[in-house]
């Protein structure tokens, strides 16, 4: 079996084994990127699906921003790692990272974050970083947004000096303490990490509940959905090359005594092939 026939396989057992969706509607949609590594087009050694590409990324997040029952209540979020792999010194085609930087800035996330070796990659090649892309810095910030009547709390988590080397204490303290000070503010504290799976799982399981939800970038396999060992954080990792995109249905947010997240039953979660059922949006596609 091929390795692009086995990654369209394990796709599509993620997406089937996401349990039942919920008879509500969700309160609030999540659509996370990451890892993206600067690739725009569709994998061309995906076999005939070739997935993935930024125009399709364009008309997945139109479709949900517009179309019931997600419309208006779509949180969009990228990065980090979206132009450069943390272990590698350039991406793909670098000639071409002013249009890719342009497609990212027209597909207006909610929130996009690029670590300080993206921003140099990306100057390095004549390209300006996005408009309203955060850079992430050495201690952890954040900010509240309101999505579909919801006010939710984003804690950009600090970029270490080493994304070699475990992430030290007094920055999981630091990114901790941040969170906790959105309490009482908002309806959902959701952490965008560029650290990789170890750190991040090291994170949620010593800081009990410091986020509710984690978007995970960087080192490490992707996948749809985990929760921390008390059920109190709930954590999603990007797959790579931009083929996919990872959606969150939360039917409930926390705020009552015991919370804890149960998939099937307070949110459904998938990582979505950007396939042919999502046509390329012309705009994005013109820039290339």
């Amino acid at each position: 079996m091929s390795i692009q026939r086995l990654f369209l396989g394990v796709l599509a057992a993620l997406v089937m084994a996401a349990a039942p969706v919920f008879a509500a509607d969700p309160v609030l949609t999540i659509a996370f990127a990451g890892n993206t590594y600067g690739y725009f087009d569709p994998c061309p050694t995906c076999g005939p699906q070739k997935l993935g590409g930024l125009a399709r990324r364009a008309t997945f997040l139109k479709d949900l921003r517009e179309k019931a029952p997600t419309a208006g209540k779509t949180l969009a979020v990228a990065g980090a790692w979206e132009f450069l792999p943390e272990v590698a010194a350039a991406p793909p085609e670098p000639a071409k990272l002013p249009a890719v930087a342009k497609a990212h800035e027209r597909l207006g996330y909610d929130v996009f974050v690029l670590t300080p070796a993206e921003v140099k990659v990306l100057a390095d090649n004549k390209a300006a970083p996005p408009k309203g892309a955060t850079v992430l810095d050495a201690a952890p910030a954040t900010r509240i947004l309101n999505i579909g009547g919801k006010a939710v709390g984003i804690v950009l988590f600090p970029m270490p000096k080493d994304v070699s080397a475990p992430v030290p204490d007094k920055l999981m303290d630091a990114t901790a303490k941040a969170a906790s000070e959105l309490r009482g503010k908002v309806a959902l504290v959701v952490g965008v990490s560029p650290w990789g799976a170890l750190d991040e799982e090291a994170f949620i399981n010593s800081r009990a509940g410091a986020v509710d939800v984690l978007l995970g970038s960087g080192g490490g396999s992707g996948f749809p959905s985990r929760t921390s060992k008390d059920g109190k954080t709930l954590w999603t990792r990007a797959y790579i090359k931009g083929k996919t995109i990872n959606r969150l249905d939360l039917a409930a947010l926390p705020g009552t005594s015991g919370f804890t997240w149960k998939i099937g039953d307070n949110f459904t979660a998938k990582v979505q092939p950007l396939d042919e059922a999502f046509p390329q949006d012309a705009a994005i596609e013109a820039l290339f």
